[in-house]
Formats: structure tokens, C-alpha cells, sequence
């Protein structure tokens, strides 16, 4: 057999493939270029809000002096799920179990209330990811269901005792949302805890989502 008289396969559909572009791109109002830029470059990428130091020591802490979570075991579930998600990314390798600072903090009713760098201090990190929980519902709207979270988050220096991200000192912003479908409002106490450990567990996985890259397709923060 002539095997010069079959052009080579994957040639072949490339020859195809930039024929069909050139064709697209000539015809008048015909919008092809982001699909193939899509498909070239694939979706948009998010950046870190704020690059973490990989080496050192730390810990999250999910802080609510607002009472805005009826059950304490949801902050340590935002808190561990932000540490899982933030070592299987392996943005961070040496990363403290958030129920210790959780517990020390629970204890300053008995003596005088500690700094966030004291209480990571008392349990051995260098760092402190510190989120503060300013809304937690399920129902943020009269007559809406739209679980939904809303953190300050602030990166602390332990052996410095200051903030060191971001500059602004109220803290970053960080927005999570459930997408619900018409029908999905819980009807019982079960199904509505279920629904806030739900909530969050998103919720820490936007908080690790502010500090490494990733796809706008995986994002789980909004804007409002």
C-alpha cells in the first residue's frame, strides 16, 4: 500500500479545524471567537485574593460574636472544611486542627479576653485565618429562601500581632450562596439542618478559595 496517498489522520481534522475558524471569523456578526478562545485557553481562571506563606503554621479560626450560627459544631465544620480543602490543594503543608483555637477562644469567658495572635499563639501558629461570621441564614430575605453566608476574613501574623492582609482592617469580603430550585425550601428541622451543614461546608470552601487559583466554573463566592 502507497502510504503516501492517506493524508495523516490528526492532520487532516487540524486542516479542518482551521478552515472552520477562518470560514466563522469571515462571516459577518457571527460571535465564534470566545467559544474558540474557550476552548484554546479553557475557563476563566480566579486568582488568590492573597498568597499564603506554604511553610507556616496555620490554623483557621471562624469567629461569631454576633450569634449569627445557632450551633457552634457549624463554625468548627466551616473552619475544618477551609483546612481540608486548603491541604488537598496543597496551598498550605503544616495545618493545626481548628478545634483547638475554637475551644481556647471558648474558655476567654473565664479570664480576659485574648487577641486573635494570643489565641493562635496558645495553640502553636504562626498564622491565623481569621473569619468573622456577619450573616448565616437560610432565609436572608422576608419570604425568600436563599441560604446564604457572608465572612470578614482577615490573615494575622501571630509573632507580630498585626493583620497582614488586607489593608483594609473591616476585612475581605467573602459571599456564599446555594442555588435553590423552585420547590427546595426544607419542610422539617432535619431537613433545615441539613440544609445549614450544607451551607457550611460551602462556605469553607469559598473561604480556602480566596487564597489559591482556580476555575470560575468551581468558584462557589459571589458578588452582590
Amino acid at each position: 500500500m502507497n502510504t503516501h496517498t492517506f493524508t495523516n489522520p490528526i492532520r487532516r481534522r487540524a486542516g479542518i479545524l482551521a478552515c472552520l475558524i477562518a470560514y466563522f471569523i469571515m462571516i459577518p456578526g457571527c460571535n465564534v471567537i470566545t467559544p474558540i478562545a474557550y476552548a484554546i485557553h479553557g475557563p476563566e481562571k480566579i486568582m488568590p485574593a492573597y498568597t499564603l506563606d506554604k511553610e507556616l503554621k496555620t490554623v483557621v479560626f471562624v469567629d461569631d460574636p454576633s450569634s449569627r450560627i445557632t450551633q457552634r459544631r457549624l463554625r468548627y465544620a466551616i473552619a475544618d472544611r477551609a483546612t481540608k480543602e486548603l491541604l488537598a490543594k496543597r496551598i498550605l503543608v503544616d495545618m493545626l486542627d481548628p478545634r483547638g483555637i475554637l475551644t481556647a477562644a471558648s474558655n476567654e469567658r473565664y479570664g480576659e479576653q485574648m487577641s486573635i495572635s494570643e489565641l493562635g499563639k496558645s495553640v502553636g501558629a504562626d498564622i491565623v485565618i481569621y473569619a468573622v461570621v456577619t450573616e448565616f441564614s437560610l432565609t436572608p430575605e422576608t419570604g425568600a429562601y436563599i441560604p446564604r453566608a457572608t465572612m470578614r476574613v482577615k490573615v494575622i501574623d501571630v509573632a507580630q500581632g498585626k493583620r497582614i492582609w488586607p489593608s483594609d482592617e473591616m476585612g475581605a469580603v467573602a459571599n456564599i450562596q446555594i442555588p435553590q430550585k423552585p420547590g427546595s425550601t426544607p419542610r422539617s428541622s432535619g431537613e433545615r439542618l441539613e440544609v445549614e451543614q450544607t451551607l457550611a461546608n460551602r462556605a469553607g470552601i469559598g473561604l480556602a478559595q480566596l487564597f489559591y487559583k482556580h476555575e470560575i466554573t468551581e468558584t462557589v463566592l459571589f458578588r452582590r
